[in-house]
């Protein structure tokens, strides 16, 4: 599939790296587990990292207010549904099934992105912004196993799963 353009592109990456920041962010509201919503918030703050990166990608091909003028935006783009705009309540729920919910969500929505930012770097002719797609699609694989880690773990003992027994 051949894409637009460039910067179209990353427009749509920037609204779903957006996007991605608005979901975790009402997951980790939204869970009833402080470790839950440990994982959720690094998650939200990882997403604007991510914009970061991306700023990489511009640099020296748009001025720096059009780059703001980009992130700020609320246009959308695309009718794009990678990350879904609210958490969906399960009538009848155990303690753990919303963040099992949130965590199966989120897990889906991090493939989507591999796979978006995938067909971008395939057509990119760039070196310079092939290599900075990989970055990201190396942080959404992280992403995905993290959720993936906190999912098998959730749904089999009822706990989020701490890789760091101290608590730090």
């Amino acid at each position: 599939m051949k894409l637009f353009n460039m910067k179209d592109a990353i427009k749509i990456a920037i609204q779903m790296e957006k996007d991605g920041h608005a979901f975790y962010t009402k997951a980790a509201a939204q869970t009833t587990s402080e470790m839950g919503r440990a994982v959720f918030e690094s998650l939200a703050a990882d997403e604007f990292v991510h914009l970061d990166t991306f700023q990489k990608i511009f640099q020296g091909r748009i001025s720096s207010v059009a780059w703001e003028k980009l992130v700020q935006s609320n246009d959308k783009y695309v009718n794009l549904a990678v990350f879904p705009k609210d958490l969906k309540t399960i009538e009848n729920a155990t303690p753990n099934s919303d963040e099992l919910d949130a965590l199966r969500i989120g897990m889906d929505s991090e493939k989507e992105a591999i796979d978006y930012y995938t067909l971008i770097m395939n057509d990119a002719s760039d070196k310079e912004v092939k290599e900075i797609l990989g970055e990201i699609i190396n942080q959404e694989k992280n992403h995905y196993r993290i959720l993936q880690q906190e999912f098998s773990h959730l749904s089999s003992t009822g706990l989020w799963y701490d890789p760091d027994p101290r608590g730090a």
